[in-house]
């Protein structure tokens, strides 16, 4: 195995350098070209490993790719406007396409994003629509699916709504891979929340869940019926089940620990006892599993992704690109049912982001696309590790991205916190702060409290802190890059998206003087009214999923809790002291579009202070190109008026 990882590690090395610049920086691309969307995304591996399927943008052209590995086409197939999400096979001559339609919920309610299932046939170059047609009232929006068999035949299983008796339930159907009817294998109870299926699409396990009390249950299948293995009540933070074990008989339970972190628990399907128990302090967020369904691996972020495998000889392919490359990330894609083909993803110094593949028969490395190839490899900027304390001690860090050709001293710093709260940042390409400090900037993303995947501790220590620690954690990491006299904080601006554009707009109006300028993309406003909407689309009262989860961290009893004002930036708009600029989706299904109107009139309209660009039919990640362009076009010439680089 040495003379093996040797020469494919060589010949990774060589694939990944050749065409890239040597020592001297490569120009700066246009800001159009860090906005691009992906050009190649969600690459799968066939079964048996011999081809491929991925999407492809090219300009406003969308398609899924089917080919061959060495190249040759074997179905280009146009998807319109359809926002694709991802793509795997479910047999050699089929790969279903799940993309996202904000609609109504089935038969009357709020709107959503709904996921939807196109299986598209090699041979004929056509789509069928999952669940268009049933043998019950199914709603064709699938909660999950999977590849498997039927008396020998290929087909796909979907976990989908039933609407039977004036009652909605979720089911698992069968569904025909070339015309995508439905027939329902197994019916559901009013509190089922999932499933965990076979390769024959026969449930092993159910989960359950009763919002109202938190409630969590999971049941083993026996014979006809069901036997509970394991209960616990969870009104936030819920154990889930990824699925099948390392063996048939096994289950994988995910739980959070009280101390901190999460386990992944293996446990036996007959009785729910314990057969290993994986602890970590940091968000697993990615299991893999066999063409069984049997569990594999997961995977994990701490600075950089990191992966546990239980096969060794998929162990063995990530070795190779482990030993060969260095300062990247790389995370595991997909691979062939006999681990003699992997397809990874790498991204960091020197790659922006590439698909690459390993054939363990042939030893070899080859390259399959770069996902943004107007961004060269030698154009980007470094990215830094920065730890440092919040005000109150608590250890803290953050992405500091330096743009190429200029000392880190006295820089010009934009501030960039990420959405959530719950969520976290990661070392790999990031297009916007890479397009930011390719303007001149210093680009710091801090992991406040409250970020998500780096351990119980920090997670927990946010709960309450809406618009208090978890705002000044933002500025005490500029605080401490002043101090290391890399940035100049008179030349600071922040910049956010969803909660970071909460965070931009509280720096402007809660924390006055800390930033020169602010843009707010998708930001909350105004705390009281959010709530509101939230009561109003799922409920009152902590029956609502949503609502307990905004109380967790903004410590409100309810949406006329008087201290949301105190925290919300809408209300503090008269201590703005320097320009904003609100970008947002008239479609957004996350953070209401109000949110964005509310801030500009309390801000006194459009003017010298305030502007709003407003998308007609985007949502809340300004999917589109021409959208996430003029964002990112708008947000720098923006920075460049009212904060210059130069």
């Amino acid at each position: 195995m040495t003379r093996l990882l040797g020469l494919a590690g060589w010949l990774l090395a060589a694939a990944f350098t050749i065409g890239l610049p040597g020592a001297a920086a490569a120009q700066s691309p246009p800001i159009e070209a860090y906005a691009a969307l992906a050009t190649i995304r969600s690459v799968a591996v066939s079964p048996d490993g011999t081809n491929l399927a991925y999407i492809r943008r090219e300009g406003t052209s969308v398609k899924v790719i089917v080919q061959t590995r060495r190249g040759e086409v074997l179905a280009a197939v146009e998807t319109g406007e359809m926002k694709l999400r991802a793509l795997d096979w479910v047999s050699p001559d089929h790969v279903a396409v799940s993309w996202i339609s904000p609609q109504r919920f089935p038969f009357g309610g709020v709107r959503q994003n709904f996921q939807l299932v196109d299986i598209l046939n090699v041979r004929t170059r056509s789509f069928v629509r999952v669940l268009d047609k049933a043998d019950y009232n199914a709603y064709s929006s699938v909660f999950d699916w999977r590849g498997g068999t039927y008396r020998g035949r290929p087909v796909l299983y979907a976990e989908a709504l039933t609407y039977e008796q004036g009652d909605l339930r979720l089911d698992v159907y069968r569904v025909d891979l070339d015309t995508g009817r439905g027939f329902r294998q197994t019916r559901g109870d009013s509190d089922t929340q999932g499933y965990v299926l076979n390769a024959e699409g026969e449930p092993t396990a159910r989960i359950a869940y009763q919002p109202g009390n938190g409630l969590w249950r999971l049941a083993a299948r026996t014979g006809s019926g069901w036997r509970e293995i394991h209960t616990e009540r969870a009104l936030l933070d819920q154990p889930s089940v990824p699925g099948m074990g390392r063996t048939s008989d096994s289950l994988m339970l995910s739980r959070a620990l009280a101390e901190g972190g999460r386990s992944i628990t293996e446990i036996a399907v007959a009785d729910g006892s314990v057969r290993e128990t994986f602890e970590m302090d940091r968000e697993i967020d990615r299991i893999f599993h066999d063409n069984r369904g049997l569990m594999v691996g997961f995977g994990y972020t701490d600075v950089y992704r990191e992966h546990r495998l239980f096969e060794p000889r998929l162990q063995a392919a990530l070795d190779v690109f482990k030993t060969a490359l260095s300062g990247v990330q790389i995370s595991i894609e997909s691979f062939s049912d006999d681990y003699s083909v992997v397809c990874v993803y790498v991204e960091g110094t020197g790659e922006t982001g590439g698909y690459y593949l390993y054939d363990a028969t042939e030893q070899r490395v080859s390259i399959v696309g770069r996902a943004y190839p107007l961004v060269p490899a030698g154009a980007q900027s470094e990215v830094r590790i920065i730890r440092y304390e919040a005000a109150d001690g608590l250890p803290l860090f953050g992405y500091l991205t330096l743009p190429a050709g200029r000392e880190p001293r006295g820089l010009p710093v934009v501030m960039l916190p990420h959405g959530g709260p719950q969520a976290r940042d990661e070392a790999g390409y990031d297009w916007l702060s890479q397009g930011i400090a390719s303007r001149g900037y210093a680009v710091f993303r801090p992991q406040f409290r409250g970020s998500d995947g780096l351990g119980r501790d920090l997670l927990q220590a946010g709960y309450g802190e809406w618009g208090k620690k978890m705002q000044s954690d933002v500025s005490d990491g500029l605080r401490h890059l002043t101090r290391l006299g890399i940035v100049d904080p008179a030349r600071a601006c922040i910049v956010g998206w969803s909660y970071g554009g909460y965070v931009a707009l509280a720096g402007m109006a809660m924390e006055p003087g800390t930033y020169r300028c602010a843009v707010s993309v998708a930001g909350v406003s105004d705390l009281n009214a959010m709530l509101r909407r939230a009561e109003f689309e799922g409920g009152r009262g902590d029956d609502n999923p949503t609502i307990r989860y905004w109380k967790r961290f903004m410590g409100a009893e309810s949406s006329s809790d008087p201290s949301l004002a105190t925290r919300s930036p809408a209300s503090h708009a008269s201590a703005v002291q320097g320009p904003v600029l609100l970008i947002h989706g008239r479609s957004d299904l996350v953070v209401p579009f109000e949110q964005s109107q509310i801030m500009l009139r309390a801000l006194g309209g459009e003017g010298p202070i305030a502007r709003l660009i407003a998308f007609d039919g985007e949502d809340h990640s300004l999917s589109g190109q021409q959208a996430r362009t003029r964002m990112l076009t708008e947000t720098a010439a923006f920075l460049a008026t009212h904060n210059p680089a130069d």
